[in-house]
């Protein structure tokens, strides 16, 4: 599509927003920093949505070292086979050598393929039990495959130990290993093979049976990202921004709420927002409740920085009013703090002045500008990044409720990762807590300040430029595209309102 508007014109009204003057930004410019803004997001969804909710030390007994996706684009899951055979390890605490012959079910290898997976179940051990394996080996004529944590991924309840075994603990759900589907594939399984696995084991405690099973997955790798709450709900602003125009009020964010989000949980902010708006309890009186300082603001403040460049005063303006939809207070200022870094993220490359930018656009002594000053110290302390980590986490130790611990984390990630974005996304995924809307957040933000054509193959590919929203009748999207829509809409923004803030209510 051909954006008609001239280029010269929206340059015009760029610089006269911002009132130390920008940057001259082209069209294509514009584009790409919106389109690397949302492949950023996305990727750092991705990225983080495996391990969300952990906390960082279990995150580095699984994945010492993060250096890539960590499990969400790999070939979906169609079943399993059950346990097909066990063994036990002698009681005695001591190492012993141990073999199984394992054979492989009846399953279809036109649509799948059998993935190994060792370890304890729920289905035939009992809770608690904890054991160690080594030198794992896969045996077949004329094929070994070996056992390392490149082979084999490890679920939550099991984790490599620094001596090269694995160490299971079950405590009523599945302590797994599975092997890598690159190496899985690589056996190509058929049914009726026997294979043998050759390994020491050392009893622990508890239950001593080892189960051997097979996952059964298709060949083909799921593409695009979401949906996600941290992106769906901005596809719903920037449909309201779309329908009603630029003079946006709560309230009508707060319609197109109802006209597109499904139901939501209520133990969640946004949930017991939409249940309040449809018994009519209208915006900024649906967002004022229990859980109104949670992390729903800070996670979907991006759009409005989007359509706002260089605009921060104006992008925060729009997430004040997006904001208090669902939350109030300092869940309202973390929306806004996002929003406002964004914007200036289109002028400004330095990631303390894009910090210092956002906390000029919230109240200076709330509790949300207090969390970013305490990292910002620590940061200028040269406190390593892992010692910031844990302050903030011991400090603030709730995750998503209230907002503070994800506020403290996006900050650290941006500063310690110091504008690159590889770096600055592994750091935010290592801190646990609500890794997929942390790592969204800053993602987003170096996305925008690299654009898109910088961002490294191997993080944006996998996306195949595909997005998906649970918001009804919105659900499909290229990103490509989106970003376009983007782009018209903050045309739009920037005319409607010029060198100033124009709206004719308050909310």
């Amino acid at each position: 599509m051909r954006f008609r508007f001239p280029v010269s014109l929206f340059l015009f009204w760029l610089a006269a927003a911002a009132h130390t003057g920008p940057q001259a930004m082209s069209e294509a410019q514009y584009f790409d920093q919106v389109q690397g803004a949302w492949l950023g997001k996305c990727i750092g969804g991705a990225l983080g949505m495996p391990v969300e909710g952990w906390r960082y030390w279990d995150i580095e007994k699984k994945y010492p070292a993060i250096t890539g996706y960590i499990g969400y684009f790999q070939e979906d899951f169609v079943g399993w086979s059950g346990i097909h055979n066990v063994v036990s390890i002698p009681k005695d605490g001591e190492w012993h050598s141990l073999r199984a012959a394992v054979k492989v079910p009846t399953y279809d290898t036109g649509k799948s393929y059998a993935s190994p997976i060792i370890g304890l179940s729920y289905e035939y051990s009992t809770a608690p039990a904890s054991w160690e394996m080594r030198n794992l080996r896969l045996l077949r004529p004329r094929l070994e495959a070996a056992s390392d944590n490149t082979s084999w991924l490890t679920s939550n309840a099991s984790y490599w130990t620094g001596e090269g075994a694995v160490r299971f603990d079950f405590t009523g759900e599945r302590s797994w290993l599975k092997l890598r589907a690159i190496e899985a594939r690589k056996l190509a399984l058929r049914p009726g093979d026997t294979f043998f696995v050759a390994f020491e084991a050392r009893w622990l405690s508890g239950d001593n049976r080892i189960g051997f099973a097979f996952d059964y997955k298709t060949r083909k790798i799921a593409k695009g990202f979401g949906p996600d709450d941290d992106t769906s709900y901005q596809i719903v602003g920037l449909d309201a921004l779309e329908t009603f125009g630029p003079d946006l009020s709560s309230r009508q964010i707060g319609q197109k709420w109802v006209e597109r989000l499904p139901a939501i949980d209520q133990s969640l902010a946004e949930g017991l927002a939409l249940s309040r708006m449809r018994e009519g309890i209208l915006p900024p009186r649906s967002g004022e409740h229990s859980i109104g300082e949670a992390i729903g603001g800070q996670m979907k403040g991006e759009i409005w920085g989007l359509v706002s460049p260089g605009r921060p005063d104006l992008a925060a303006e729009y997430a004040r009013r997006d904001g208090v939809v669902a939350h109030t207070k300092n869940g309202v200022y973390g929306e806004q703090f996002i929003a406002a870094m964004m914007s200036q993220a289109f002028l400004e490359k330095d990631i303390r002045k894009i910090i210092e930018t956002g906390l000029k656009n919230i109240p200076r002594n709330s509790r949300y500008a207090a969390v970013i000053q305490e990292v910002i110290a620590l940061y200028d302390r040269k406190a390593d990044w892992k010692e910031a980590r844990r302050i903030v986490v011991e400090k603030y130790p709730g995750i998503c409720n209230p907002v503070y611990s994800e506020a403290g984390i996006v900050a650290l990630s941006l500063l310690y990762g110091k504008g690159d974005f590889e770096k600055s996304i592994l750091i935010a995924a290592s801190c646990g807590n609500d890794t997929d809307c942390n790592t969204a957040s800053v993602g987003a933000l170096l996305g925008c300040i690299r654009g898109a054509k910088a961002i490294p193959s191997r993080w944006k590919d996998p996306l195949e430029d595909r997005f998906r929203s649970f918001a009804k009748g919105l659900e499909e999207w290229r990103i490509s595209k989106l970003s376009r829509r983007i782009c018209a809409a903050g045309r739009k923004v920037m005319r409607h309102h010029g060198a100033g803030v124009k709206f004719s209510s308050d909310i």
